[in-house]
Order: structure tokens, then sequence, then C-alpha cells
């Protein structure tokens, strides 16, 4: 696995906050720094500062992004909780009628959600940090 000079070895469930940032460097190295963090190129010395982003602009795509996955696990335990109480209440194998909800969630629904996220991520702002 590699490395990048930035990562920190010694991480926790706690510490993760969200997606890294990609930085493209004048000099044209790539890194994946967590928001709020600095890191400097292994390159040419620059240093880059995430805290140079907005808060409430990031924490508005990781609203976004939170609300797009929270709606796809409500609508998937709605379909699974009404099969299960369909199943509870009435006397007819309810296997067909699974396998149609399931089928139905998987080629209509994911599809439709999964574009809906990648055009909200395609739309994503970009910033323009300062190096230091």
């Amino acid at each position: 696995m590699h490395r990048t000079a930035c990562e920190k070895v010694p991480c926790s469930i706690a510490a993760v906050k969200g997606p890294p940032i990609t930085v493209t460097c004048d000099c044209g190295v790539i890194q994946r720094i967590p928001y709020g963090e600095a890191c400097t190129c292994p390159s040419c010395g620059r240093r880059w500062d995430t805290a140079q982003i907005p808060v409430e602009e990031y924490e508005g795509v990781m609203r976004d992004m939170r609300r797009y996955r929270v709606q796809a696990m409500v609508l998937g335990s709605s379909i699974g909780l009404g099969v299960v109480a369909l199943a509870v209440l009435t006397d007819r194998p309810l296997f067909p009628l699974a396998l149609i909800a399931m089928a139905g969630w998987w080629l209509v629904y994911m599809p439709q959600w999964r574009r809906k996220v990648r055009a909200r991520v395609r739309n994503l702002p970009t910033w323009k940090l300062r190096s230091r």
C-alpha cells in the first residue's frame, strides 16, 4: 500500500470526518488531504491547507451526500419491512413478491439514485486554494 507524506498511520473511526479533498499542486502532484488539514507537496515543497475551504460549503456537500444515502436506506428498509409485514399477516407465500420488490429496487430505483448522485458529484463546487 502506497502512502503519501500527509497520511497519518494511527487512525480511529472517530477521526474520520468525511472524504478527503483532492488537491492538485501547481507542479502536477495530486494528493488527497482530509478536510481541515494541511499538507506539504513532496515534489516542490508548497503547503496546501484545506481549512481555506468555507466550512458551510463543505458541510453542505457532506449533508447532501448523507441525505442521498439515507434516502436509499429508508426506501430499501421500507420495502423490506413491507414484505416482512405481509408475510407475517397473510398465509400466502410471498417469495415471488419479495423477488419482484428486490428486482424493482435494483433495476428501477438504484439506477435513478446513482444518476442523481453522480449528477450532484459532477456539480460539486471547486475551490482555488492558496499555497503557503
